[in-house]
């Protein structure tokens, strides 16, 4: 599972989905740099460009 965080989110901060994606089986976190908590609206692209990673090769 994926655990996207912007790295400048306050609820939840990165180390909390640090912590989230460690108790999952395969959990992968992804800290957007200069993101907030809506990481899709700050760099579209960039986040757009993850997810696509993830769902083509699971990484």
């Amino acid at each position: 599972m994926l655990v996207l965080a912007g790295e400048l989110d306050g609820n939840p901060p990165p180390g909390l989905a640090e912590r989230i994606a460690a108790a999952l089986p395969a959990g992968l976190l992804d800290v957007q740099p200069a993101a907030a908590h809506f990481p899709w609206l700050d760099d579209p692209a960039r986040f757009a460009g993850r997810v696509e990673r993830f769902l083509t090769t699971g990484a």
